[in-house]
């Protein structure tokens, strides 16, 4: 009787935990189909950063590799290089061709609002991949992060609901076996979010009534370190890497009513310094970016990094400027002759 209670025990906890392994199987399952409508294989769960940063997908399916045949040029940038906002990716592929250079690639990597603390973990990302270049041009989208009260700002920019969340997926990316983990917590901080919206900045235009705090530039130690962690990553890999100061240019007679009612001598108006913050603080966080380009450039031999101090070359004339940052076709041509002549040299060896 004993021996038959004992027996019955142990077929209820095997049948238990077998109930509970086909829920959890269940749930990778479901948690893997979720993500896939999201860019993440199936059959790879640890690629995570996919769902969040989708051109890492096609690098990791072909990786570049040195003595590939080919020059091959990552670009780590916000909206300034983006295809919608500017021209400055096909005059780059239109200039090189006319030097008679067609045996380029570029991974441009340019996304409207990224900062550096996006461009820094993309690199990260791209374990298996080797540049011939790796340019880095960052300084503005930085500085809307400065829209905070002191006791939300985070230097992980985690203070935003979008950072909060890739820095806690980044981890899992290429280190995770299994989907369930991720979605796990991915659930839970969407949770938090939603419950606490009113604690993280909007990933776009800032808050009014917080534009007041945009004049303490804490912005500027997160930028320097997330710099100095691509400048060392790119050390480790043996990528040359060309970093550039910011360029902006706002007129004498800049106001937003002026901007608004395209008063000014910019091509088209686009986006007013507000976007970013209150004027005033927008242009001192970018002078501050800047000086830690140049100083952390200046620290390095010119072979490992280079530097093109892009605001000293591109302060005017607003026909280049369609708003404070980003440029007009002349005004991508000029940004791009600035770049070759750094580039063209290395191409020609």
């Amino acid at each position: 009787m004993v021996a038959s209670k004992s027996a019955t025990r142990r077929a209820k906890l095997a049948l238990l935990a077998l109930s509970v392994l086909l829920c959890v199987v269940i749930a990778e399952a479901g948690a893997r189909l979720l993500w896939h409508r999201r860019g993440v294989p199936l059959l790879d769960p640890g690629r995570i950063l996919y769902a969040y940063y989708p051109p890492l997908a096609p690098i990791d399916a072909d990786p570049p590799r040195r003595g590939d045949g080919t020059f091959d040029i990552l670009i780590l940038a916000g909206s300034v290089f983006h295809r919608t906002h500017g021209d400055i990716e096909s005059e780059m592929v239109e200039q090189l061709r006319a030097a008679g250079h067609s045996n380029v690639r570029i991974f441009n990597f340019g996304t409207p609002a990224h900062t550096s603390r996006d461009s820094l973990l993309k690199y990260r990302a791209l374990a298996a991949a080797r540049f011939d270049l790796v340019m880095f041009y960052h300084g503005i989208n930085e500085a809307r992060t400065n829209n905070a009260p002191p006791d939300l700002f985070r230097d992980d920019y985690s203070h935003y609901a979008w950072y909060e969340t890739v820095n806690a997926m980044a981890p899992y990316h290429g280190n995770s076996s299994f989907a369930l983990p991720y979605t796990l917590r991915s659930l839970a901080l969407g949770i938090g979010q939603s419950m606490s919206s009113d604690r993280h900045v909007p990933i776009h235009e800032p808050r009014a009534d917080w534009l007041v705090y945009g004049k303490d530039l804490r912005s500027v130690a997160a930028f320097e370190s997330n710099l100095r962690a691509v400048v060392d990553l790119a050390g480790e890999r043996g990528d040359p890497l060309l970093l550039m100061t910011f360029a902006i240019y706002v007129p004498d007679d800049y106001s937003r009513e002026a901007f608004g009612a395209k008063r000014l001598d910019y091509a088209q108006h686009r986006f007013p310094l507000e976007f970013w913050g209150r004027a005033e603080d927008v242009v001192a966080a970018v002078e501050a970016h800047n000086e830690v380009v140049r100083r952390v450039a200046a620290e390095h031999p010119a072979g490992e990094v280079a530097l093109i101090d892009q605001a000293r070359l591109m302060n005017g004339p607003g026909r280049d400027f369609d708003d404070p940052c980003h440029f007009t076709t002349t005004g991508s041509r000029r940004f791009v002759e600035n770049v070759l002549q750094t580039v063209l040299p290395a191409l020609d060896e």
